[in-house]
């Protein structure tokens, strides 16, 4: 299958990364609809999207310390 370019419909950025499943619908409904939620980089709007769009993983965030919040 051919994957799409992310783009964000409100500010049309391209760059974006996965976010995290929020609820019921998100976890088990949009996969059946290969659907997956996306955040954009720059306007931090949060949509849903074709799993076949390349969108990279949600990176963790870093503590004080410098290591990965658990």
């Amino acid at each position: 299958m051919l994957s799409k370019q992310y783009e964000c419909p409100d500010c049309g950025g391209s760059e974006g990364y996965r976010s995290r499943r929020r609820n019921l619908l998100e976890k088990y409904i949009l996969p059946l609809m290969m659907l997956q939620p996306v955040r954009c980089t720059s306007c931090y709007r949060r949509t849903h999207v074709s799993m076949f769009v390349h969108v990279p993983p949600r990176m963790p965030k870093l503590s004080a310390k410098g290591h990965a919040a658990a």
